[in-house]
């Protein structure tokens, strides 16, 4: 009989199943986490190791030693097994142990995303061992502070940066909003549809600066980030469908302008063929000052871009607060990862690791813009008068969702 997995092809495995079996592993320790690694290689790499490294960045030795587990039957044991006989410091000194997480909970907050069950709290190892101490605790029922910090750690109480977060808001209208998207995508579903997704990524520095990234090579940037000449603009545009991905990187300002410059550009990129076969553009935006629903200048450029190419578009938002859910920003989250650590010292360079870059297996697109676009352009009532005419808004969603026709 022939080994598992020897002339099979493996099934394809996309960027995002990548980062879930990833994150999934990290949440796994010891055999179970081999086990699970030798399944993934085993399903995605043949069972090769050497390819699931390559896969999904895991230690070749580790899943050679899950694949001989998951031959054989026979599990390894780690070296801490060999201390598995000995007591934790809160079995031996319980009435500390329950005096510490009394103290611990005092100084502590539940995480207020709600992702995670574990609380974190400001007081440290040391702090501990002196407030328990303080209370009437001898010190030679205090273990060392490394220990301590453990035991912390496995009463789910982890010291933690504090991280900048917002809450999550709503408006009234935010679940009508998504039930129209996925209604329009089910209504306009077939290849005549082309969906697509915009937007704007913050401003990129150029110049000798660190990006909050590792490296192996230069580790060496400017002490503050305070000054910075040079600045690019992403605008991208992802297709839904094929995964392609065009960037735009702007050396001006965030206009509606260059939105639609941007948009125009991606269009006549493609191919002759897909353009003509196309019946209707829906377009998916955030609801950022650039192109809202009521901002005169983006609609008035884009009745004109409709009428340009003869495609009706329909723009559809994605409610305030409630941008990650549009497709580019996970292209975003790819690209910041693709280039962290890297010092883009000038505008080439980041031009290079842009084109490096890979979003669904499929290499992006990219351009530089060098024109030089003017802030607060904006429509006088009469002329907007004519711009309305031309927009058919969903009656119950007048700002949410947008369709163009040409004239």
């Amino acid at each position: 009989m022939e080994e598992l997995g020897k002339n099979v092809s493996p099934p394809k495995v996309e960027a995002e199943q990548i980062a879930d079996i990833r994150l999934a592993a990290s949440k796994m320790h010891g055999a179970e986490k081999r086990s699970f690694q030798a399944e993934m290689v085993v399903k995605y790499g043949n069972g090769n190791a050497r390819q699931g490294e390559s896969t999904f960045g895991w230690s070749r030795c580790a899943i050679e030693t899950g694949l001989g587990e998951r031959r054989t039957g026979i599990v390894c044991l780690g070296a801490q097994a060999a201390n598995s006989g000995r007591a934790l410091w809160e079995e031996t000194e319980p009435e500390a142990a329950e005096a510490l997480r009394q103290l611990a909970e005092a100084h502590s907050q539940q995480d207020p995303t709600f992702k995670s069950t574990i609380a974190y709290t400001r007081l440290t190892a040391k702090e501990a061992i002196k407030r328990l101490v303080e209370q009437g605790f001898r010190l030679d029922q205090m273990p060392s502070e490394s220990t301590m910090a453990d035991g912390l750690n496995r009463m789910d109480y982890r010291l933690r940066r504090v991280v900048k977060a917002k809450p999550v808001k709503k408006i009234k209208e935010t679940d009508a909003i998504f039930d129209n998207i996925a209604q329009k995508e089910q209504q306009h579903e077939g290849s005549t549809v082309k969906r697509v997704s915009m937007d704007m990524k913050a401003t990129v520095n150029i110049g000798d600066f660190s990006r909050g990234g590792s490296t192996r090579g230069d580790n060496r940037a400017c002490d503050h980030d305070m000054t910075c000449d040079e600045k690019y603009t992403p605008c991208g545009i992802v297709d839904e469908e094929t995964g392609q991905l065009h960037i735009t990187f702007g050396s001006s300002y965030k206009t509606s302008d260059f939105l639609v410059d941007t948009f125009t550009e991606w269009w006549h990129s493609l191919d002759p063929q897909e353009r003509l076969s196309t019946q209707l553009i829906q377009l998916k935006l955030d609801n950022g000052p650039e192109n809202s629903g009521v901002r005169t200048q983006f609609l008035n450029r884009m009745v004109a871009l409709v009428d340009a190419i003869g495609v009706p578009i329909q723009l559809l938002y994605y409610p305030p607060y409630h941008s990650k859910y549009n497709p580019i920003e996970r292209c975003w989250g790819i690209l910041e990862l693709h280039w962290n650590g890297a010092k883009l010292i000038d505008v080439d360079t980041m031009l290079q690791w842009a084109t490096s870059m890979t979003w669904k297996g499929l290499h992006s697109t990219i351009q530089l813009n060098k024109k030089i676009y003017h802030k607060g352009i904006s429509l006088v009532k009469q002329t907007m008068k004519n711009i309305e005419r031309r927009l058919t808004r969903n009656p119950l969603l007048p700002k949410w969702d947008i369709l163009i026709q040409p004239a």
